[in-house]
Formats: structure tokens, C-alpha cells, sequence
């Protein structure tokens, strides 16, 4: 193996080597090469940029339960004194939440299409801290950045930009989109256990992801797929559940 090969396969072993973590409750091993203090950063700047975008509703009832559960979850979650958090209601009718590192967590005004009480918000809410917990942005950026230093160092020794390209597509099918629904899955684990602990029947995960399921719309087939299918969801689920329960004080 010639020098050139050898420094940047050498930069992505030791990256392998010394930049792993354990996320919670799973304790799956995972690949961090962003720093907390980075990622968390990233996340502040996403966050205020989004508030500035989209309207933000306060003083309802919804944005009160919103901040209420996110108050309550926070209290029970492991590793996050140090972080500001937030919860805030966005005015889209788009039936969607997310997380973003260092603590923030927005929900859509639409999300109420689906989260018909306070406990199936709680669902979702759940399912968002457990993402910022596990540090899934950040993983996903260093996913993102061991890939495109493995394809440079193809570039390197191939010389062959199709080979490149081939094995990029290969990556984002075989690797990318998979690696995104385990993230989803470890996150509804997760999320179940952090409801539990605030007081939130785990069961209505089930009712959520069935008001999700009914909601229709047009879905990618699963390989294509950012998220388990929902029928999916709703047996892992309930697979789940007993494990949840564990820690379920009303």
C-alpha cells in the first residue's frame, strides 16, 4: 500500500478506534466524531434560525402542554444537567416534531392531528428526547463524515469517480437509510422508558402510531425509507411495552 493510501485509511482507523460512545438504556456502541460542545452549538444556531422562520405560539393550551411534558420528561432523563432546554409549539400544520443536540425540542401545531391527548404528545416528546439523549445528530455527522472519508480514500487508490459513485449509492441504500430507522426504533425505546418515568402510560404509543397509520398519505417503500413503516412501529411496540412498564409510575 503506497503512502497516500496508507495516511487517510490510517485517520479513519484510529477515528474507529477512539471516538466511541455508548447511547443510553440500549448501551449500543456508536460512532461519535463531533464533540458535545460542536454538535450542541449546531443545534442552539439550527434552533434560534428555525424560530425566526416559523411562527411560535404561546399561552395556549397546546403550547402549555407542551411545555409541561417537556418539563416533566426532562426532570427524568440521565446526563442533561448541563443542557438549556427548550420546548416550543410551532405554528405548521405539518404533523411533525424533532430534536435538535443541547436540549431543543420543537412540535408542529399539526402534530395534533394525531396526538389527540396530552399522553400520546408525550409519545412523540418521548421519542424526541430520546434522539437528542443518544446523540443521534451527531452520529449521523459522523456517519456522514467516516463515509465521505472512506470514499475519498476509494477516490484515492481507484482513480475511478463511477466506482465512487456506485459505491456512495450502495452506502446510502445499505447503510444510510438503515442506520436512520435503527435510530428511529432505538429512540421510540428509549422514549417509552423516559414517558414511563414522567408518568405517561407507555401504552399509548400504540394509539399514537395507529392515529399515525390512519392518517395515510403516500409512503416510500421500506428500503426507501427514513422511518419504520408504521405497522412496523406499532409491533416493536408493542414489543416494548412490558419493559416501559417497568418504570411506569402514574
Amino acid at each position: 500500500m503506497g503512502m497516500k493510501r496508507l495516511v487517510p485509511a490510517s485517520f479513519l482507523l484510529i477515528f474507529l478506534l477512539v471516538s466511541c460512545t455508548t447511547a443510553p438504556v440500549t448501551g449500543r456502541r456508536q460512532l461519535i466524531l463531533v464533540s458535545e460542545e460542536q454538535s450542541t452549538a449546531l443545534g442552539v444556531a439550527s434552533y434560534q434560525q428555525i424560530k425566526e422562520q416559523l411562527p411560535v405560539v404561546a399561552n395556549t393550551p397546546e403550547a402549555r402542554m407542551v411545555e409541561r411534558i417537556g418539563i416533566a420528561m426532562a426532570k427524568v432523563v440521565e446526563g442533561a444537567e448541563g443542557f438549556a432546554w427548550e420546548f416550543t409549539l410551532f405554528k405548521d400544520e405539518t404533523p411533525n416534531a424533532f430534536a435538535l443536540p443541547g436540549g431543543k425540542v420543537g412540535v408542529n401545531t399539526g402534530l395534533f392531528q394525531v396526538a389527540k391527548t396530552e399522553v400520546q404528545l408525550a409519545t412523540v416528546m418521548g421519542h424526541e428526547i430520546a434522539h437528542v439523549m443518544a446523540q443521534h445528530s451527531a452520529e449521523r455527522m459522523s456517519r456522514d463524515m467516516a463515509t465521505q472519508l472512506g470514499l475519498a480514500v476509494l477516490g484515492a487508490s481507484t482513480g475511478s469517480q463511477e466506482m465512487v459513485a456506485m459505491v456512495s449509492g450502495v452506502a446510502t441504500l445499505g447503510v444510510a437509510l438503515p442506520f436512520n430507522r435503527s435510530q428511529e426504533s432505538e429512540a421510540d425505546r428509549i422514549g417509552l422508558i423516559y414517558m414511563a418515568k414522567a408518568g405517561y402510560d407507555p401504552h399509548a404509543a400504540v394509539d399514537l402510531w395507529t392515529n399515525f397509520a390512519a392518517l395515510g398519505g403516500e409512503r416510500p417503500p421500506k428500503f426507501l425509507s427514513t422511518h419504520p413503516l408504521p405497522e412496523d412501529r406499532i409491533e416493536r411496540i408493542q414489543a416494548l411495552i412490558p419493559e416501559a412498564m417497568a418504570y411506569y409510575q402514574p
